[in-house]
């Protein structure tokens, strides 16, 4: 009989396992939840907060005992709702129309969870900071420190630094936020003010252009002075070496001289051969006299008297 009723059982077992299984997956699904790598969970049980930001499987108990709010608490970029763009006043009066955005992130899901409770409430509450730090911040500063051509004049960074600091603070007391950078979104300059923006840097590049052109003249002035001196002690040593050179041709010509004293004739003689050696034929033709010095020694008086000067 006990055997009979084992293989009834067992006829159904297929259908047993399959029931087994589904209500294991049931009771995980109700008694556990998943958190990610990229998102923070804050448990809500009977009015109580925990938060729970390690990645895997944890416990829980069935809703209504249990709420699961997930986060995603990865860096998110908001540039503001209302008000993004709206004029702002600069120290000296200037009206300009300016938009920021943020970085953030969730650094205190617990308390992030109490003050709004999911992302769009915490954002408008951190647009109200924005619009709040933006037009403290600008009002704090003049116009030269947001646009200007001299270098090291524009102050972005610095003003940037102090609007991250202004909201910061805020954020992370009442949101529990943390803001990782503030920068300037767009920066636009209404139309009349345009026009003396443009003047004003016209002035200034100008009186650069001005500079520019002084250092030139005088850098142009000390190259040409120091050419000049340079050229004038060139002169000065071509010169020296010139009268040097000079000096010790006339030595070697006062020794020649001596030599040439002792017959004038053979001296005439060489000089006028010399002469005719210089003459090219290739390039002039000569009708001259023969009687004409250097032509002269080709007469038959003056041969003979080069022929008995060298058989003396």
């Amino acid at each position: 009989m006990i055997m009979k009723n084992i293989l009834k059982y067992l006829k159904h077992w297929p259908a047993l396992l399959f029931g087994a299984v589904v209500a294991a997956i049931f009771f995980a699904v109700i008694f556990s939840y998943q958190v990610k790598s990229t998102e923070v969970v804050v448990v809500k049980t009977l009015g109580r907060i925990s938060v729970h930001d390690e990645p895997g499987l944890h416990f829980c108990w069935p809703y209504p005992i249990d709420e699961i709010y997930r986060f995603d608490k990865r860096m998110r970029c908001f540039d503001g709702y209302e008000g993004k763009l709206e004029e702002t006043s600069t120290a000296d009066g200037q009206v300009v129309v300016a938009g920021i955005y943020v970085v953030y992130r969730i650094s205190d899901a617990g308390k992030f969870f109490k003050a709004a409770g999911e992302v769009h409430r915490a954002e408008g509450l951190l647009n109200n900071m924005m619009r709040s730090a933006k037009n403290s911040t600008i009002g704090a500063h003049t116009l030269d420190e947001f646009i200007n051509t001299a270098t090291g004049g524009v102050k972005l960074k610095l003003i940037e630094d102090e609007l991250r600091k202004g909201i910061a603070g805020e954020a992370r007391e009442k949101l529990g936020l943390a803001i990782e950078a503030v920068g300037f979104k767009s920066f636009i300059l209404p139309e009349k003010i345009t026009g003396k923006v443009f003047e004003r840097m016209k002035a200034e590049r100008n009186v650069l252009a001005e500079r520019f052109r002084a250092d030139g003249k005088s850098e142009g002035k000390n190259i040409r002075d120091q050419a000049d001196n340079k050229k004038r002690e060139k002169i000065v040593e071509a010169e020296s070496k010139a009268k040097e050179i000079r000096g010790e041709g006339d030595s070697l010509a006062a020794i020649y001289y001596s030599v040439f004293q002792e017959n004038l004739e053979l001296a005439i003689f060489l000089r006028k051969l010399e002469s005719l050696n210089r003459i090219n034929p290739a390039k002039m033709t000569l009708i001259l006299s023969s009687d004409k010095a250097p032509f002269d020694i080709m007469n038959h008086d003056m041969m003979n008297i080069s022929k008995g000067k060298e058989k003396q």
